[in-house]
């Protein structure tokens, strides 16, 4: 009779365990800037919302960072004294600050768009002027209103055209959104309405990942 234990040593000495293996997500952070300008109406009046944005694209997934706007409207009443001067003047400025978060829905090589969200911090103050039997009253009013705001965010990128690499760096930017304040004062802005915004869009992601791998430097002339 021949014995089973050499084989069965055998093979509990040849068993291998197996191999776990994890996979870590690499976090990448690249730079974007761009102005924004936002064309809307308060009061019925035609208004611009100047605005700049900092912040980083996290992962090739979506946008985050801060920015900050200002607006300056101006309003006067239709009567005026025998120099020219309205009786009534009215200015209005805001001044906040935002954070924002932006996912990208989509993100061609022309085109990408993106969904925005934003919540801010700021000031709105009015200047009221008025005269009266010829005295001239003058009031302030300075309060706390917290902005919020969603909307969509369209970039075209222009094509490499003949080599030149450096033209898919600049684009066209669309946007439209909706705008509301949260909380505001006794003091009434009528802030909440639609906006929407056209204009240049510079790319500063896409330069560091052209530097990142060497793309710059293969660009040749067609």
């Amino acid at each position: 009779m021949i014995s089973q234990e050499p084989l069965l040593a055998q093979t509990k000495d040849t068993l291998i365990a197996p191999v776990v293996t994890e996979t870590k997500h690499k976090l990448t952070l690249k730079p974007t800037t761009d102005f924004d300008q936002r064309f809307s109406f308060i009061d019925k009046e035609g208004v611009n919302i100047w605005g700049y944005r900092v912040g980083v694209v996290v992962n090739d997934v979506y946008k985050t960072g801060i920015g900050g706007y200002f607006l300056e409207q101006e309003t006067a009443g239709i009567r005026k004294d025998a120099d020219g001067i309205p009786y009534n003047q009215l200015k209005k400025r805001l001044y906040y600050g935002t954070i924002y978060y932006e996912p990208f829905l989509f993100r061609r090589k022309r085109w990408e768009m993106s969904m925005v969200f934003e919540l801010g911090y700021g000031k709105a103050l009015l200047d009221s002027t008025n005269k009266i039997r010829g005295t001239v009253l003058h009031k302030t009013l300075n309060q706390v209103f917290v902005p919020a705001g969603m909307g969509y965010s369209v970039n075209f990128i222009i094509p490499d055209m003949r080599g030149l690499h450096f033209l898919t760096y600049i684009g066209l930017n669309g946007m439209i959104g909706l705008r509301k304040a949260v909380f505001e004062s006794d003091l009434k802005y009528n802030f909440d309405g639609w906006y929407w915004s056209i204009g240049t869009a510079i790319f500063i992601d896409k330069i560091f990942s052209d530097i990142k791998y060497g793309r710059y430097r293969n660009s040749k002339p067609r």
